[in-house]
């Protein structure tokens, strides 16, 4: 029986055989010259073309899928990385596979050099890229079968092969490598696939249908476990089954807490997909419609079918609750033709709607789908990310205001009274909510985001990443100014970052003054069930003892007890 500990990134108890995957095969790459260019570059190009129709035959399930793959497709279309690639083979007259190597070599390298851990996921990308490219080269199959339902064990695994998988044998995911803000860990919380990442050498120790036991919450996975640990499993397997069982029970019921006070508990979404998931969980609307992932499968364009995703959730949800889009959150990670890949810092750069506000033809064409899908249904609301003060919101605001000039002048219908919000992600943001309160109807807080500026850490370098305190003083300070600049203009406010999601912080945000939190379907029944069992004015006493506290150690102590002493356990 061997133990391993890694980063859990779905929760999931799961007992199952083995199935392990490494990629040994192209580990290296013959570093040789060639004497025939032309039959080298011959073989790149058929390679490539290869692995396009590939792409192009995978059947993505949801809008996160059709992103990466588009992705993919992006980096074997792109100008300069085939250039570098043609270059190499026909002037410096490496072989295809060498050259291929050394050009994805450069591009990771000068993309490492950033030293900025959005950029992991993108030469992760790239490294998908250059491994199918190499298969296709040398003729080995990439496609990864699974026979039988397992739980999948290996050293890393790529976006499209877990895409390619047959899912429905997809068990549970133990990798080697890889974090919670992975393209993979993002495509396991959307199937709802417990996984555990970052496990340092399980594939090297684990055998071909051996029985695993792993529990995707604790982050803690068991290859040939004895008896006694099998019956401990499935215990608590049991009994995880039974609790899930009766929190669903409990979808339709409000979440008040037990002295009378109602929050509203909304569901973040990529695509139309994730409705389903939402309403069966009990969802009063959405409170955060990622567009992005919308615009990226269509490759950078506003088409017909992006329009019509805006109207099914306006249809389909808009009977629960509000359906809030939010304009598109481009840059960073998430690139469209056009955007600039080599910003020194783009995650603080030409992204979100500093991006729109410059490229006016995709923002336009965004806002009439929108505005369009307003007619359909008063519950559709619109929200601006990346604000970072009333000037740059006024901004965006005229604009809006042009746009729905257009539509009247064409004679588009739309809701005239449709609710405009902003996200509070930056500081800047934060500390003037109440001058930006002045101009929308509703305020969105992006914890992700805020928590990272404002203490400056980013949260996927594995370095710092003890210093990412969501509970630190001043997250929380500016959380509880944000509400009570909210309410004094009479200007509702949310959460939609991950804290909202954490049954564990229920206290302190109900104690804050948060009437509506927005969080995956998934989360929405463990948090319903928490806040039904708070009292709301004691969740206020909590919050207001903690805003005294002098750090997050004090702050996480505090909410530890006070979780304990109201019953709660994770």
């Amino acid at each position: 029986m061997v133990e391993k500990k890694g980063i859990g990134v779905f929760p999931g108890i799961v007992i199952a055989p083995a199935a392990v995957f490494r990629h040994t095969i192209l580990e290296s790459v013959e570093h040789s010259l060639t004497d025939d260019s032309k039959k080298e570059l011959e073989s790149f190009e058929e390679a490539r073309k290869g692995v396009l129709s590939e792409l192009s035959g995978i059947k993505p399930s949801s809008d996160a899928e059709r992103d990466m793959l588009s992705v993919y497709e992006s980096m074997l279309e792109d100008p300069d990385y085939l250039a570098l690639i043609r270059e190499n083979i026909t002037e410096r007259r490496y072989t295809a596979s060498w050259a291929v190597e050394a050009a994805t070599e450069k591009y990771t390298s000068a993309l490492a050099a950033l030293g900025d851990s959005y950029f992991e996921d993108r030469i992760a990308d790239i490294r998908d890229a250059e491994s199918r490219l190499l298969s296709s080269i040398a003729g080995i199959a990439t496609d990864i079968e699974i026979s039988e339902p397992s739980v999948i064990i290996a050293d890393y695994l790529t976006p499209s092969e877990l895409i390619q998988m047959d899912r429905s044998n997809v068990l549970g995911l133990l990798l080697d490598s890889g974090g919670p803000t992975s393209h993979v860990a993002i495509l396991a919380h959307s199937d709802e696939i417990p996984a555990i990442l970052g496990l340092g050498d399980i594939s090297k120790t684990a055998n071909d249908g051996e029985t695993v036991a792993m529990d995707g919450r604790e982050g803690r996975a068991i290859l040939d476990p004895d008896e006694k640990t099998l019956r401990s499993f499935r215990a608590r397997k049991g009994a995880a089954a039974k609790v899930e069982k009766e929190l669903k029970k409990e979808a339709a019921l409000p979440a008040v807490t037990t002295d009378g006070h109602r929050i509203h508990l909304m569901c973040n979404i990529e695509g139309t997909e994730g409705i389903s998931g939402a309403i069966a969980a009990g969802a009063e609307g959405i409170g955060l419609f990622r567009t992005e992932f919308l615009v990226l499968s269509s490759h950078g364009t506003e088409d017909k079918k992006t329009e019509s995703s805006y109207i099914e959730a306006a249809n389909e949800m808009g009977k629960y609750g509000p359906v809030t889009f939010r304009t598109y959150d481009l840059g960073g990670d998430k690139i469209v033709q056009g955007m600039d890949k080599r910003e020194e810092n783009p995650i603080l750069g030409w992204r979100a709607v500093r991006f729109c506000m410059e490229r006016k033809d995709i923002f336009r064409s965004q806002l009439i789908s929108i505005l369009k899908a307003s007619a359909v249904s008063e519950s559709v609301r619109i929200m601006f990310p990346m604000i970072s003060g009333s000037e740059e919101l006024l901004e965006v605001l005229d604009f809006f205001e042009e746009v729905k000039d257009e539509c009247r002048k064409k004679g588009i219908a739309f809701d005239e009274n449709m609710k405009v919000g902003t996200m509070i992600e930056t500081p800047s943001a934060a500390i003037t909510a109440d001058i930006l309160a002045d101009y929308v109807d509703f305020m969105s807080v992006g914890t992700n985001d805020l928590i990272q500026y404002t203490i400056a850490v980013d949260r996927g370098n594995e370095k710092i990443a003890h210093l990412y305190r969501p509970l630190h003083p001043a997250v929380i300070r500016l959380l509880k100014y944000v509400v009570d600049s909210a309410k004094k203009k009479g200007v509702t406010v949310s959460i939609c970052g991950e804290m909202a999601g954490n049954a564990e912080y229920a206290p302190l945000l109900v104690g804050l003054g948060f009437d509506e939190l927005s969080m995956t379907a998934h989360s929405i029944l463990e948090v319903r069930k928490r806040i039904r069992t708070l009292s709301a004015e004691s969740c206020v006493d909590f919050a207001d003892n903690v805003l005294s506290l002098p750090d997050a150690t004090s702050i996480e102590k505090a909410l530890g007890e006070y979780n304990g002493k109201t019953g709660y356990k994770k």
